[in-house]
């Protein structure tokens, strides 16, 4: 009796030196514990402070706390191996964060829900694998392959601006016409999408919509993951992954909706790459020019170029690797998001909106790609669209190794240095980063163009496109940020020109489902404004 009493002391001696020394280890290696944040009060005892978070706007929460704690404060995680996760938003952590990219790696939540919708693209992949897609992808969106892509722009989005003025003219109504904008901004960006980046049209601008259409499809097919994000199974998700993450492979119904955009686009890109490869191959065989024509110089033929006899194909992408990056890199549904919120900006200001449409008639209606560099208002308008409505609104980054992470802003306790160990989860929140008034000032919740336009101190801002977190930062900053900038600009300059864009009161709320989204009414997107003839 008293030797069993004794083993079972003994026992539970170890067991608390156990914890006591694994504590003293933590604390000694990691300052996460020393971090402040919210109150464990608010959290839920198995969703922390995540379901505040899912319930509230995009980034709402995370930029409260942010005012209140710091730019690195500390949040209770769903269920998860480490309690706690990083919440980052000081300028050096960030940067530091997305400078080291072979250090901090996707998330096994962020991870699997990029390769259901997009594959094992540049997007998905790290380490040796993303270098190499890059270097191979890079000569694609340089600089002069993005301007070949401009009068392929143009077409689409003056296709777009008859299709909205014919709408207008129709309406019985003489005080305009309500659309739901995203629609047709939607079907605009899928139709360039394919166009460079497949050559391939959609007809997804088409006056007569087929609803078996490959456009309707992928249309439908998006509208329903959407809808899906909004459900409470999205919150749950991320929460099941973190537990078992061999589940994000699994055929469950999130996921799957998640791929079904995918698989429509691999059925089509498909036979396309087939196409286009007879047609180099009897190139070939003929002895024929088989480099890309001037003003043919579509994603899919470049990439299909480089795998070609006589070219280094060394680590040449595969089939699957291409579809997987055209389609995303393109940037379909980013785009649109962030037109749409720009546009419903602009009709809440009709002032802003008539200088816009002012400084772009001033320039003709035929404008050149350096015509449209020296629109100063346009240029303002797109970079303030994408500082308050990044289509990405946040990410996930997991350190592959225990780090030293510089601080702009030294934490009570802490220092400018903080110390994390292997795995901690560390979120990022981008619209909190271009949001915040530490970098923007009093107002900077507020659509003002005029920013842009008045000289400013770069340090105050985050690294980044412009001291913006919405292409991401770093070696992995977006490789199409060009291609989207100068579509965004010919979309907006071509709209502006004739229609005019009023608000319909409706109330709006961003949420994240995967992307930014405009929510109206608890519902899936939809943003309806209200279209008259200038």
């Amino acid at each position: 009796m008293h030797q069993s009493l004794y083993a079972v002391t003994v026992l539970a001696l170890c067991v608390v030196l156990c914890i006591v020394f694994v504590k003293y280890w933590v604390a000694k290696d990691s300052d996460v514990h020393r971090l402040p944040g919210p109150s464990p009060s608010i959290a839920s005892w198995l969703w922390g402070h995540e379901l505040l978070v899912f319930q509230h706007a995009a980034a709402q929460m995370h930029s409260i706390w942010a005012r209140s704690f710091g730019g690195m404060y500390k949040s209770r995680a769903r269920y998860s191996i480490r309690t706690f996760q990083i919440i980052a938003t000081d300028h050096a952590a960030v940067h530091h964060i997305f400078a080291n990219s072979d250090l901090y790696v996707k998330s096994a939540v962020f991870r699997p829900l990029i390769m259901n919708i997009l594959g094992k693209g540049l997007v998905w992949a790290e380490g040796e694998d993303w270098h190499q897609q890059r270097k191979i992808l890079s000569p694609a969106f340089s600089p002069e392959s993005v301007k070949e892509m401009i009068p392929t722009i143009y077409e689409c989005a003056e296709r777009l601006e008859r299709n909205l003025s014919n709408l207008i003219l129709d309406s019985a109504s003489k005080d305009g016409q309500t659309l739901k904008i995203e629609h047709y901004l939607s079907a605009c960006t899928l139709e360039v999408i394919g166009m460079v980046g497949l050559s391939h049209s959609f007809s997804a601008q088409s006056t007569e919509p087929n609803p078996d259409s490959d456009a309707a499809q992928i249309h439908a097919s998006w509208e329903d993951l959407i809808d899906m994000g909004l459900r409470p199974l999205a919150f749950l998700a991320p929460l099941i992954v973190r537990a078992i993450p061999a589940l994000a492979w699994a055929p469950l119904p999130l996921p799957h909706s998640q791929g079904a955009v995918k698989r429509i686009v691999d059925r089509i890109g498909q036979k396309i790459i087939d196409r286009e490869r007879g047609e180099l191959k009897d190139k070939y065989a003929n002895q024929e020019e088989t480099a890309p024509t001037s003003g043919s110089r579509d994603i899919i033929s470049l990439l299909l170029h480089a795998k070609q006899p006589g070219n280094d194909a060394h680590g040449a992408l595969t089939d699957t690797q291409i579809l997987d990056n055209v389609f995303s890199l393109a940037g379909h549904e980013t785009t649109t998001t962030t037109l749409t919120f720009t546009l419903w900006e602009l009709a809440r200001q009709p002032a802003i909106q008539d200088r816009l449409r002012a400084e772009v008639l001033s320039h003709g209606r035929n404008l050149s790609y350096d015509n449209i560099q020296k629109l100063k208002f346009l240029d303002a308008t797109v970079k303030e669209g994408l500082r308050l409505h990044p289509a990405s609104g946040q990410t996930e980054r997991v350190p592959l190794q225990d780090d030293l992470i510089p601080l702009s802003t030294p934490v009570d306790g802490i220092g400018a240095t903080l110390r994390i160990k292997k795995g901690q989860l560390i979120h990022i929140p981008f619209l909190s980063l271009n949001t915040s008034p530490h970098a923007w000032g009093p107002n900077a919740s507020v659509f003002d163009p005029g920013r842009w336009l008045e000289e400013s101190d770069p340090a105050s801002r985050p690294h980044g496109w412009s001291g913006l977190l919405s292409f991401l930062d770093g070696p992995r900053n977006c490789i199409g940020w060009r291609l989207a900038v100068l579509e965004m600009k010919i979309i907006l300059a071509t709209l502006i020109r004739s229609i005019v864009f009023l608000d319909t009161g409706v109330v709006v709320e961003e949420k994240i489902s995967p992307g930014l989204q405009a929510i109206v009414g608890g519902k899936g997107r939809a943003l309806p404004l209200l279209l008259k003839a200038v």
